[in-house]
């Protein structure tokens, strides 16, 4: 063994490497091999990578590129790498996962650079130069590439890269592939599958008040109380924490208020004092607390957290945070959980094994799934052994799902590169950055792919991509020059704006008709967009009210008003309700009015505002090229307000720190209506608006100097992946 594993293996804690380790060393890991590593979650695939990655940089081979599909999974994986290795080994890490319009020219400075898949495809598009000194390609969770919404963005980045630095070694990462081989070859490469767990897992069944495990002894269960809150009384007896996974967030949101009546006889005096005051912090992330904040904040108080995409990040990351330390006891989720981040979960039940798809009803989760749910129980820095549950409701269902998942295998991961909205976005990449210049050299990037690589044959690729080559033609993106195909200026900026070319069409379009802009309108322009896909549904009781909201603003719109007759109809309709959100929190709607009245929870609503921020900016640009100069302006400031949810009049006050559209609404209503007034008034009276140390900072940013304003937002101000 060298002298730099025993090091890492020091640094990391380990007394010697364990046999999925071993092997990628006898396969050519410090050698620049490239490899495929399946092995289950806590099986030591970050430490391999850590090797790779400080061998790299030690022997001055490159720079090392780590690619995570979550900006949680990034943010994880940056703060340890840190920890372990920068001062230690004198190396710089970066991470970068938001800001689409940028080459991060700083990034340039850096040894070892965290980025999610998408921030990496934006960069290769803005021709960031230091990706042609990476010398070791890490990419995390590979399994993904199987998915639709993120998969063709993954594959085509990794063909990006091999193409571009062909002497980088590359190692793919995953704790469920079946096809392992498959993508070996892809990557001309080897594969190392594995089934080593440090932690054991013991996979079980629960069904009439039992658990039964196939390779130890189960439990008998207390038969007087619901099945979920015997397995927690179990499960709080061995002082163990446990996650839930749910099929939707009502679900988990009601199971967590469930679980809290059991969980809190469990607590100490201590962790109930704890507890009150996390379930305060969690409570007040809003300024106004919403009733989903109010319902979290009980269940908090009993041990107990819900967690899915309807929360906003912070609260996300409080629970996170506080199972780790073991004061929350239980958590319930949606599969936001399912990926990469270390938590203490000694037992994972998977509760509910079906998901509603529209138009096929409840369909059974795929074994990968369920794979990927159990992963989390049992960690190497938490337990000696971890337990996972699936719950059925007789004996024979529990033979089915014990055949069917326990003893199954994951299904074989293929490509989804096949499908036009993601070929019509990479198709426009590849000619914008010069990377492709004919149709012959489009084909050969393609045949390079791992889609072309599994199937064998890109016929349904070539014709799908020559159909798009005549629509971006059409739309003036890239024009023919004898067999040579180049982006136009727009075409490229297009690209750079990491848009869909049909959205980028539509807003050209429309931008090309108008002189002056509703703000309306543009909130109804960008709400009808791929991106901003798939939109809240319209419930039968709000056809009516938003068919009136549609005539009575007819001269607002920048789209031709779709017949009701007409499939784009009921796109138009959502569009209609989600620019109505939009307009209420411009119009300071609190967060609990928007999701009351149209059931849009903080999280999605964080979520819809930072795509419209991104789809404005993009706007913004391309009224720009269109030289729209007259209603720049409008959409800058529609931006600004987007961001802070105010009306127009506010704007000047919340450019303050620590004065937020709650506290900036109560100076305007006390009278104080500027900056200049805002200079004037005494300390004692704005003490008594926004309390004193509010006060004495706003008093601070004003003294003896003119307030510097806050910049207009621009894309690096926000993450999308």
């Amino acid at each position: 063994m060298n002298k730099l594993i025993k090091k890492l293996l020091k640094i990391s804690g380990f007394k010697k490497l364990n046999p999925v380790q071993e092997e990628a060393l006898k396969n050519g890991l410090l050698e620049g091999k490239n490899l495929v590593i399946a092995s289950p979650t806590a099986s030591g695939k970050s430490f391999i990578f850590e090797i790779a990655g400080i061998n790299t940089l030690a022997n001055e081979r490159g720079k090392v590129l780590y690619i995570a599909p979550l900006r949680a999974l990034c943010w994880e994986k940056y703060q340890d790498l840190k920890r372990k290795y920068e001062k230690e080994f004198g190396i710089k890490i970066a991470i970068s996962t938001g800001d689409f319009d940028s080459s991060d020219l700083w990034l340039a400075r850096y040894d070892w650079i965290i980025v999610t898949c998408e921030k990496c495809d934006s960069l290769i598009r803005h021709g960031a130069e230091w990706i042609k000194d990476v010398g070791l390609v890490i990419v995390d969770e590979i399994h993904l590439i199987d998915q639709i919404e993120r998969g063709p963005t993954l594959e085509v980045t990794i063909t990006r890269l091999k193409e571009i630095i062909q002497k980088t070694q590359f190692l793919l990462l995953s704790a469920t592939i079946k096809n392992a081989d498959e993508l070996a070859g892809w990557i001309n490469g080897k594969t190392i599958v594995s089934n080593y767990r440090p932690v054991k897992l013991y996979e079980g069944v629960c069904y009439n008040s039992k658990i039964v495990f196939l390779d130890k002894e189960g439990y008998k269960l207390d038969e007087d109380l619901p099945v979920e809150d015997s397995i927690v009384k179990n499960t709080l007896r061995f002082k163990k924490q446990i996650i839930f996974f749910v099929g939707t967030r009502k679900r988990a949101e009601k199971l967590a208020e469930k679980l809290g009546k059991t969980v809190k006889k469990y607590l100490t005096p201590n962790e109930k004092r704890d507890l009150n005051f996390l379930s305060e912090e969690i409570l007040n992330v809003l300024e106004v607390p919403t009733k989903q904040c109010k319902k979290l904040a009980e269940c908090v108080k009993n041990g107990v957290a819900s967690h899915h995409a309807g929360y906003l990040s912070k609260q996300r990351i409080l629970v996170e945070e506080y199972f780790r330390k073991g004061l929350l006891k239980v958590i319930t989720a949606t599969p936001t959980l399912q990926l990469g981040l270390n938590l203490p979960a000694w037992r994972v039940v998977v509760r509910d094994l079906k998901r509603y798809h529209p138009g096929f009803g409840a369909l059974y989760i795929p074994v990968i799934d369920y794979k990927q749910f159990v992963g989390r129980a049992g960690r190497p820095s938490y337990d000696s052994w971890g337990e996972s549950i699936i719950i059925a409701r007789n004996e024979m269902e529990a033979e089915d799902l014990i055949e069917h998942y326990i003893l199954g295998e994951p299904e074989k991961i293929t490509s989804k590169l096949a499908v036009e909205p993601i070929l019509r976005v990479h198709t426009l990449a590849l000619i914008a950055s010069d990377f492709c210049k004919s149709k012959e050299s489009l084909m050969d990037f393609f045949s390079k792919t791992f889609y072309a690589y599994q199937f064998q044959d890109i016929e349904r690729i070539k014709e799908k991509t020559f159909e798009i080559i005549k629509n971006l033609k059409k739309w003036k993106f890239i024009v023919s020059k004898k067999r040579k195909i180049e982006a136009t200026r727009i075409g490229k900026r297009v690209s750079e704006l990491y848009i869909d070319p049909l959205t980028a069409y539509f807003f050209i379009k429309s931008l090309k008709k108008v002189k002056k802009i509703e703000l309306f309108g543009i909130l109804q322009l960008i709400s009808n967009t791929v991106e901003m896909k798939p939109l809240p549904n319209v419930k039968s009781k709000e056809f009516d009210e938003l068919n009136e909201v549609i005539a009575e603003r007819e001269s607002c719109f920048l789209q031709k008003i779709p017949r009701e007759w007409d499939l784009e109809f009921d796109d138009f309709l959502k569009s209609v309700k989600m620019a109505l959100v939009f307009e209420s929190w411009i119009n300071e709607a609190t967060e609990d009015d928007i999701l009351t009245k149209f059931k849009i929870t903080p999280g999605e609503l964080r979520g819809r505002l930072e795509i419209a921020d991104w789809l404005l900016y993009s706007l913004h640009e391309l009224a720009l090229l269109l030289r729209k100069k007259s209603i720049l302006k409008d959409i800058k400031k529609l931006r600004v307000r987007m961001h802070y949810g105010v009306k127009e009049e506010l704007l000047p006050l919340v450019k303050l720190k620590n004065v937020g559209r709650v506290r900036a609404r109560k100076i305007w209503l006390s009278g104080i209506k500027s900056i200049k007034e805002l200079r004037k008034v005494p300390i004692e009276k704005l003490s008594k608006i926004v309390g004193p140390n509010i006060a004495k900072n706003i008093k601070d940013q004003l003294k003896g100097k003119k307030v510097k304003e806050r910049k207009v937002l621009t894309l690096k101000d926000f993450s999308f992946s």
